[in-house]
């Protein structure tokens, strides 16, 4: 990058983004954390330090704003939490330094999906209102203000207020379908039907109502396909843990046992932890067939997971 002038070096940083989030889609942050994290420390660290002659600098800011949120999620993947809140908070200050409204709401979405993870929910719908106050001031962010809005109920559904959680969905339902024309915002992440329906099985879990939390859930595995592994691999965690809430004990190890089979090509701290959470789950159930070969499977995962670690300083908004 130093070779580059102007346009060039914020081109050649959306270029690297773009790819690093394909890729982690295919194979998990795990495996791309230290590149990324290499990447900031040896090429944007230094062009903040000295930008080169004639770049935007609020163009630069936003770009190493949107790298540094991606390393914040592949650190949350390796199971580093404490890393991935420091990275938020980062991106959230290199956003609002470059005057950059939507990736300033598209940090605070970020930071309130870690907050639910943290179990932090207070936090996390807090977090998620500035983020809306933030978007609703930039253009091309309406996908994100449905992401927001679906934080907010996953938050919601933590806390137990069940009116408020399905506010917030029906919100993000409405916002998500009249977004279908609209041009997004430079930086900001992708949001859709799948994304939505992964979040509101969650909240639908959370509150009990299992009915709704299967069917959100099988939905995401239908339209997760081709280089959505890990996303798909949530939903079927998901699907997986709501039947075992049904009391469907061997569909839940079923489903669990292709998850595993889909973890060897993932490099993802995350899912391995919710299998083992619920390999811990099944463990207690009546030994059939289905649930034994899941534990079979569970057992010869050779990856460990890592730890997750929310002891750091306050968040910055």
């Amino acid at each position: 990058m130093t070779d580059l002038d102007g346009a060039e070096v914020v081109d050649s940083i959306f270029t690297t983004a773009q790819d690093l989030q394909i890729a982690d889609r295919r194979i998990g942050g795990g495996a791309l954390y230290p590149s990324v994290a290499h990447y900031l420390t040896q090429q944007i660290g230094p062009q903040l330090m000295s930008p080169s002659h004639g770049v935007s600098v609020p163009r630069l800011f936003a770009a190493a704003a949107s790298i540094t949120e991606i390393a914040g999620w592949m650190a949350h993947d390796s199971g580093n939490d404490a890393n991935a809140r420091s990275y938020f908070d980062r991106a959230f200050r290199l956003a609002m330094a470059g005057d950059d409204r939507a990736l300033a709401a598209n940090a605070c979405a970020s930071m309130a999906h870690l907050a639910i993870e943290l179990r932090q929910p207070h936090d996390a719908v807090r977090i998620a209102v500035e983020g809306l106050g933030q978007a609703t001031a930039a253009y091309g962010t309406s996908r994100l203000v449905a992401r927001l809005h679906t934080m907010r109920a996953r938050g919601l559904a933590l806390i137990g207020d069940r009116a408020g959680c399905s506010k917030a969905l029906e919100d993000a339902e409405r916002i998500l379908d009249e977004a279908t024309a609209e041009q997004p915002a430079q930086w900001i992440a992708a949001f859709d039907e799948a994304s939505l329906a992964s979040e509101a099985a969650l909240c639908f879990l959370q509150l009990a109502e299992l009915d709704e939390a299967e069917r959100r859930a099988r939905e995401v595995i239908r339209l997760r396909s081709g280089d959505r592994v890990r996303s798909r691999t949530f939903a079927q965690l998901t699907l997986a843990n709501v039947l075992v809430h049904a009391g469907r004990v061997d569909e839940a190890a079923a489903i669990g046992h292709e998850a595993c089979s889909t973890t060897v090509s993932l490099s993802s701290a995350r899912v391995l932890h919710q299998l083992r959470a619920l390999g811990g789950v099944l463990s207690l159930a009546p030994r059939s067939r289905q649930v034994s070969s899941f534990l079979a499977a569970l057992a010869g995962l050779s990856a460990t997971s890592g730890e997750h670690n929310g002891a750091v300083s306050s968040w910055p908004v």
